[in-house]
């Protein structure tokens, strides 16, 4: 491209870029669990030593993820300690660093 023309182009081209980077650097972040919905499931499998739970579940609102089965780490490995087989749960869940993390879960009674 020739210099006059990246001159013509270039001053079209970054009032497209700006916005996306102001939206990103202000866009919340989900890591609050106080707003996060809740998801329900059932527990299928438990490891304790690795601090992950497979589940069941419903859709996960939170990160747009539908119904499945499938194995989360868990945030807070004491509460993975109090859970068994067939539990049936309610969760919440946020996207950390790519990968999909329980950040409390209850069992329900």
């Amino acid at each position: 491209m020739k210099p006059r023309q990246f001159a013509i182009v270039l001053p079209l081209l970054l009032p497209l870029a700006a916005p996306a980077a102001d939206h990103v650097a202000t866009a919340p972040a989900k890591s609050a669990t106080a707003d996060v919905p809740w998801a329900q499931g059932v527990i299928k499998k438990v490891d304790k030593a690795a601090g992950k739970v497979t589940i069941a579940h419903g859709p996960i609102d939170s990160i747009g993820m539908g119904p499945m089965t499938m194995i989360f780490a868990v945030k807070d490995s004491a509460g993975v300690a109090k859970l068994k087989d067939g539990d049936k749960v309610r969760f919440q869940a946020v996207m950390a660093g790519g990968d999909v993390v329980v950040t409390r879960i209850e069992s329900l009674k």
